[in-house]
């Protein structure tokens, strides 16, 4: 009964949140959470992960580079959930908004096909990707994880769907089947693989052990589907890059186990290089290490 309350309390505080982000309007409503969240976020108990997962991921970084870094992280946070409760304007002007950067190589892969896995990270705005994929794709399917609090997963799975134009299907056994099906019908597939997976296996991800999901990497080895990271890079006033880097195959050799293994540290590594060159534009609130 507890849990209902709070799950009720929760969404009525996201609408009101979501009403006052829609009546300011798309670059209003991002600059003024981007503003809000720089100053309270820092307040937040969970401010304590992103510091620290900052300094160890940066060891030379100094302690007012690090607080920068931090402040920045939470206006981009911020400029998200502005920008989330205004996607459908996103996207009606996504050809003035969104810069598409190599696309034409993940093209000529899918075009094979055997499908396309596109991964990427909690960054800039992460909900682009997918997006701009169905520019391209008429039949993108996104993987996604379930939201806590069933009110917010009805609500949020609407907003996602009517934005991107993506098909969304929930991580786990149902979402695998889905997968599967949409990479033999020669689509793509959007996840975000950046998250803690405690059954996963142990890989490197800023020069730390961290526990890493291998599903997408596995089911890429098994039917042999290209894989390319997409990358959001933030630009002024919501404006974005796209970038879709050069394609990959997974590794396939006697061993499956160390190909899985193998894949899933490159996707890692890709995805660290990526993050490193705006650092304060992902997610760094994670217990990724934990």
């Amino acid at each position: 009964m507890l849990k209902t309350i709070r799950h009720i309390i929760e969404i009525v505080l996201g609408m009101a949140f979501i009403t006052i982000a829609r009546i300011l309007g798309l670059e209003r409503s991002s600059r003024f959470f981007g503003a809000l969240f720089s100053k309270i976020g820092p307040l937040f108990p969970k401010n304590k992960i992103a510091i620290n997962n900052k300094i160890a991921a940066f060891p030379e970084a100094s302690d007012t580079e690090i607080k920068v870094l931090n402040i920045e992280m939470w206006r981009n946070l911020g400029m998200f959930f502005g920008e989330f409760s205004n996607l459908d304007k996103i996207r009606a002007e996504a050809d003035k908004r969104v810069n598409i950067i190599g696309w034409d190589d993940a093209q000529k892969v899918l075009d094979k096909g055997n499908g396309l896995i596109l991964f990427s990270a909690h960054m800039g705005n992460w909900e682009i990707l997918a997006m701009s994929t169905t520019m391209f794709d008429s039949n993108v399917l996104g993987v996604y994880r379930r939201a806590n609090n069933p009110f917010y997963e009805k609500w949020i799975t609407k907003k996602r769907g009517n934005a991107s134009l993506t098909n969304l299907v929930p991580k786990g056994a149902e979402g695998a089947k889905k997968i599967i099906q949409t990479l033999k019908n020669g689509n793509t597939v959007c996840v975000l693989n950046d998250q803690k997976m405690n059954d996963g296996a142990e890989l490197q991800f800023f020069n730390r052990p961290a526990m890493t999901a291998t599903a997408i990497a596995k089911i890429a080895r098994k039917f042999n589907v290209p894989m390319v990271l997409g990358s959001i890079q933030r630009r002024e006033n919501c404006h974005f890059d796209v970038v879709f880097h050069p394609a990959f195959y997974p590794e396939t050799s006697d061993n499956t186990q160390q190909d899985i293994l193998n894949t899933a540290q490159k996707m890692n590594d890709m995805m660290e290089d990526a993050i490193r060159q705006q650092p304060a534009h992902w997610l760094w609130l994670h217990n990724r290490w934990k």
